[in-house]
């Protein structure tokens, strides 16, 4: 009986030590006090299309202080530096929802990032009745 214990205890003990070391945090999961916003910010030119507006600007990306899962785009649309929409941050994302980001002028859309220094945007502009859709391309 005192073999059959003991052999019970060093299977039980193997066990827990299997079982315990199975236990290891992912190594691929975010830091807690990550910001998702970090990759975003700052100032990226825009290379915009359909051919009747093919211009590019520059945008400045900046956290929004008020709202943590939120972004400003400062000159989004080419509107100039004293106008800015507000968008809001997924993982590689931002949506920017609509919003009349000039008087008379609403601006909507969305930009993927698939690369650390590639954004690529959809978005319209409706204003005085009409609406235009337009892509871009944004660059760090």
């Amino acid at each position: 009986m005192y073999h059959f214990n003991r052999y019970l205890r060093i299977a039980l003990s193997l066990t827990l030590l299997v079982f315990m070391t199975a236990c290891e945090l992912d190594e691929d999961l975010d830091p807690i006090d990550a910001d998702s916003r970090d990759k975003f910010t700052g100032t990226w030119l825009f290379s915009e299309a359909p051919a009747a507006r093919s211009i590019s600007y520059s945008v400045t990306v900046s956290k929004d202080p008020t709202n943590s899962s939120q972004v400003i785009l400062k000159n989004f649309g080419n509107f100039g530096n004293s106008y800015s929409a507000y968008g809001i941050v997924t993982s590689s994302r931002i949506v920017v929802p609509t919003q009349e980001i000039y008087p008379g002028m609403a601006i909507d859309g969305d930009g993927s990032m698939p690369s650390s220094s590639l954004m690529e945007w959809s978005y319209s502009i409706e204003g005085g009745g009409e609406l235009e859709e337009y892509v871009a391309t944004a660059t760090k």
